[in-house]
């Protein structure tokens, strides 16, 4: 998918805004209202989702793409344990590339919660290894869910990539549920700027959430959706990779730096506890007025790569953290505005709780090793 004309792409993301859908569903969803889906159930955001869920004793469909991997399906056969059979169904065989096999999970179903895409920095084909997973996937899944004809609104876990503007924002900008990532795209020849794999990635959250918003502009769309967009998504992991190479991104990306393996940035990135994404995720289903819009979601502390080093380094005092600032200097914070979500009454996990409660997993899990 190349981009013609950047200009007609830009002026099109700044007018989506923080708003770029319309509010359909006006009831407050709650667990009475009916069931709810989560897609690709065994993530590192959707394990606390589904917990949560059955904690506020919502009956859930948890879809996989797989039922062969116990050790992957393990946590989700650990909830089903704990709450019963008939409050958590798991549904196999629901892949991405395949939009036709989210019909049975969504079918009966009022919320969706779509958690499933991509997230690596490794691809050199990003058109292929994530652009087209994601869009097709969250095609698939609205396409499902406008067939089956129950559902009433659909939250897309979307990502801080599509918001983000590296290189062309000042590093000290004030981000906010408005902003759109112009910058991560490929040109006329389908060629994306370096780094390739980072802008691939980026640029697969902004298709999918894009395609998603304008699914949901059709007059005959009977349900509403609204996107969550967290940065750097880091804490517990309930989910078990076999081996630090499983981790998911933002997890291996905390151990890098806590085992030394990484020395400091310049300037900073937003960060948020894995279980407060899966909390936003269910605020955002319930509040009637956030249907049509986007959420960033991200903890109140923004703090440069050095002081995240220098923070896990206090944790952690045997930990070989290389806490030296750049030779360019430690650089600016950038500023996230999260006031959409705070004004729904959401508040967020201080950042060293959040930190600890990540290393604490590297540890049990044997990755991290001090």
């Amino acid at each position: 998918m190349a981009i013609a004309d950047s200009g007609s792409w830009h002026a099109t993301l700044e007018a989506m805004g923080d708003a770029p859908g319309k509010q359909r569903c006006h009831d407050a969803l709650t667990p009475a209202a009916g069931p709810v889906c989560v897609t690709g159930a065994s993530g590192f955001i959707a394990l606390h989702l589904v917990q949560q869920l059955l904690e506020k004793e919502y009956t859930v469909v948890a879809t996989v793409r797989s039922t062969s991997d116990v050790a992957k399906l393990q946590p989700l056969l650990d909830l089903q344990k704990k709450f019963g059979n008939e409050k958590l169904r798991l549904v196999g065989g629901v892949d991405c590339l395949k939009p036709e096999t989210f019909v049975a999970a969504v079918d009966g179903c009022v919320g969706v919660f779509h958690t499933a895409s991509p997230f690596h920095f490794n691809s050199q084909d990003p058109l292929s290894d994530l652009v087209a997973p994601a869009e097709q996937g969250t095609l698939g899944c609205l396409e499902a869910c406008q067939k089956v004809g129950t559902v009433k609104r659909v939250i897309i876990t979307s990502s801080f990539a599509s918001i983000f503007n590296p290189g062309s924002y000042p590093w000290d900008y004030t981000y906010s549920s408005k902003d759109w990532n112009k910058v991560s795209h490929p040109d006329d020849q389908g060629k994306f700027p370096e780094p390739v794999p980072a802008h691939g990635y980026r640029y697969s959250k902004i298709v999918a959430e894009k395609a998603a918003w304008d699914f949901c502009a059709s007059p005959d769309c009977p349900f509403d959706i609204a996107a969550v967009n967290p940065p750097m998504v880091v804490g517990h992991n309930y989910n078990k990779p076999q081996s630090a190479g499983d981790l998911n991104t933002s997890s291996a990306q905390v151990m890098s730096i806590l085992m030394g393996q990484k020395g400091t940035m310049p300037n900073s990135i937003g960060w948020v506890d894995v279980a407060d994404v899966a909390g936003a995720h269910i605020t955002v289903y319930e509040k009637p007025d956030a249907g049509g819009r986007r959420f960033l979601c991200a903890a109140d502390e923004v703090p440069t790569w050095t002081e995240i080093a220098k923070l896990l380094k206090e944790l952690y005092p045997n930990a070989p953290v290389d806490t030296a600032a750049p030779a360019t200097g430690e650089g600016v914070r950038m500023i996230l505005d999260t006031s959409d979500l705070k004004n729904l009454g959401f508040s967020f996990t201080p950042l060293r709780d959040t930190l600890k409660a990540q290393c604490d997993s590297l540890l049990n899990l044997g990755f991290a090793k001090l």
